[in-house]
């Protein structure tokens, strides 16, 4: 390793909770040296990346290492679930409480991530909030037509890095319009534009790509997301109660 680098993984051999706490730009801020140099001192210590660094943690401190390899080699989902769940919980309030007071929601997503915003679409419609996916420029203009007091935009993208769903956050926060993203790349431009991150944590697998692992997390962490909602609605009749 350069000397940065090893800094770096000394830094965080000291302590492993920022990594699993933290997303790639806190970690580099808190070291005090770039993304890139974060990332080097990971691939340099025998791992792809800082996604896959905070995998392994996460895997370590949820007891995912004792799942084990499928009788038909394929690799369970279950460790993907948990870091993600742990990854998204310090922000599921923040995100909740956001959706919540909405009046309407826009879910903005293409390819696979347009089949979560429907799902997640007709989960909103049973709790009685307007919810409209959108997966293209024409249809954000739409949904963004004022008034837009109480509208709330849900932004996905695995990568992090498809650009509608993108120009739907930067059109939000030029609106005034609070922001939720929900990704695999916490260092991504999107992740940086959402007032709230909710981070998956897929490891891409020896294989390659394979898009059901992605979308089961994605999934998973807005069932945590819902739940919250929930929670915080019974918390209120409770205390409206009183």
């Amino acid at each position: 390793m350069r000397p940065s680098e090893a800094e770096v993984a000394r830094r965080l051999l000291r302590d492993m909770g920022l990594v699993a706490e933290k997303s790639l730009r806190d970690v580099a801020a808190g070291c005090q040296t770039s993304d890139a140099t974060v990332v080097r001192a990971c691939r340099a210590a025998g791992f792809d990346g800082f996604q896959d660094l905070k995998y392994h943690v996460l895997r370590e401190l949820t007891g995912g290492g004792e799942l084990k390899p499928a009788s038909n080699g394929e690799t369970h989902y279950g460790n993907d679930i948990a870091a993600s769940v742990t990854a998204a919980d310090s922000a599921l309030n923040a995100a909740a409480t956001l959706l919540r007071g909405a009046s309407r929601v826009v879910l903005a997503g293409v390819g696979a991530s347009h089949g979560i915003a429907l799902i997640l679409t007709d989960v909103l419609f049973t709790m009685r909030k307007q919810a409209l996916p959108v997966h293209d420029a024409q249809m954000a203009g739409f949904a963004f037509t004022p008034p837009i007091t109480g509208l709330v935009l849900i932004a996905i993208s695995h990568s992090g890095g498809t650009q509608f769903p993108l120009r739907a956050v930067l059109e939000a926060r030029t609106a005034g319009v609070k922001t939720i993203g929900l990704t695999n790349e916490p260092g991504s431009e999107l992740a940086r534009a959402v007032d709230v991150l909710l981070p998956t944590q897929t490891v891409e697998r020896p294989g390659g790509s394979f898009a059901i692992a992605p979308r089961i997390c994605q999934l998973a962490v807005l069932d945590q997301l819902l739940t919250r909602m929930r929670q915080l609605e019974q918390r209120k009749t409770k205390g409206s109660k009183k």
